[in-house]
């Protein structure tokens, strides 16, 4: 190869690269968000029991996950007050009695496990079951503390 042809490839590649780009940004435009951005009510979540009795180790263990993994953007105490929730987004107070997508311990499971907006991503992959019912347990004593 000579060095005469190389431009013209590198040309073709970066052509072939921004067509992909404006294909993929066009698909991503006109399909439905993964999560619509207003409150979600699953019924689903309603009917869920909590297995997972909420004795001191639970909730403990809860409040760990919690501090790693909800607390950027939640805060410490839940008051959606964390260094994330300035980022932008509607992030929740725990420990009102507002729960726009569900008041039950099912509901919480769910938003939890699959997610209900871009702000609030699915931890499904993150979180086993068994420790998305701990952060549960963990997040009624923050509504118990009003």
């Amino acid at each position: 190869m000579t060095r005469s042809t190389r431009p013209g490839r590198l040309a073709a590649a970066v052509s072939s690269v921004f067509a992909a780009s404006v294909i993929a940004a066009a698909l991503a435009a006109s399909a439905p968000p993964l999560h619509p951005p207003e409150p979600q009510r699953q019924t689903e979540g309603q009917v869920l029991e909590n297995p997972v009795p909420a004795t001191a180790d639970s909730v403990a263990t809860g409040r760990q996950w919690y501090v790693f993994m909800c607390r950027e953007c939640h805060g410490n105490t839940g008051l959606g007050d964390g260094d994330m929730a300035h980022a932008g987004g509607d992030i929740p107070d725990f420990t009102d009695d507002v729960w726009l997508h569900g008041s039950r311990d099912g509901d919480l499971f769910r938003v939890i496990k699959e997610g209900v907006t871009a702000d609030m991503q699915p931890y499904a992959d993150r979180l086993d079951d068994e420790d998305i019912w701990h952060v549960v347990n963990y997040l009624r004593t923050l509504a118990d503390r009003r």
